[in-house]
């Protein structure tokens, strides 16, 4: 078997097109329970879940123009 050092190093000599392909095997390869998640990431997904909380539909999304202009603008 081959050690990472050996594998990082292979692979890092692979086109560009096959490292990605890689990525995505070993990214799809992950099972969920595998996957760690920090608390600050839980707390931060309670409060913007709990946000939410009492809001019409309508008021949970945004139009995409308005998505759109958000993401797209000069503005930061």
């Amino acid at each position: 078997m081959l050690a990472k050092s050996e594998i990082h190093k292979e692979a890092l000599n692979l086109p560009a097109h096959e490292r990605i392909e890689l990525v995505v095997e070993l990214w799809d390869s992950l099972v969920p329970s595998e996957i760690p998640i920090p608390d600050w990431q839980r707390d931060l997904i309670r409060e913007r879940l709990a946000s939410l909380d009492g809001l019409q539909p309508d008021e949970r999304s945004t139009p995409w123009e308005a998505a759109r202009q958000r993401v797209f603008s000069d503005k930061t």
